[in-house]
């Protein structure tokens, strides 16, 4: 009984279109370009490394910050706080006496990240973001919060 019901779906599977998804059908018109595809997924992996590797410096960044700050004053760069950029980030630092905002360029990829630490009040308010990289010549701000059209990323709680 059984093997005539899979008999039966069997033949209906033959008889009617495979639905593939528009990936599935460029993969299957010809030779799959497997090159691309590897390509395409080696991208992926190393932007999540990137962003991995970005959230925990920001982080750092932002905790070391807020420190120094009780301390007070912000720190100037990333060796006054003993954090390192590593060899995939471009690090540049800003600081003034009310914040420091800390830009992470990636050497490879097309996402950058940024965090601010700044003193509003009686308050120190900090905020951490990733978006696209901005064109050369454009200057995006922190003062406000994220730049438009970037996200902003929830520190996890200690």
């Amino acid at each position: 009984m059984a093997a005539a019901a899979l008999f039966g779906l069997g033949l209906v599977g033959m008889r009617q279109p495979l639905q593939l998804s528009e990936n599935q059908r460029l993969a299957s018109s010809g030779r799959p370009d497997l090159a691309a595809v590897d390509a395409a997924l080696q991208e992926r992996e190393i932007t999540l490394h990137q962003r991995r590797e970005a959230e925990a410096l920001l982080g750092q960044f932002i905790r070391g910050q807020m420190t120094r700050h009780y301390w007070g004053h912000f720190a100037s760069s990333l060796i006054d706080l003993g954090l390192d950029s590593g060899s995939h980030l471009r690090a540049r630092v800003i600081s003034s006496p009310t914040g420091t905002e800390l830009w992470l360029t990636p050497r490879r990829g097309g996402e950058a990240y940024a965090a601010a630490v700044r003193q509003k009040g009686p308050r120190v308010v900090r905020w951490q973001c990733r978006g696209p990289l901005p064109k050369k010549d454009l200057r995006l701000s922190l003062v406000q919060g994220c730049p438009a059209g970037w996200v902003e990323i929830e520190m996890p709680q200690p």
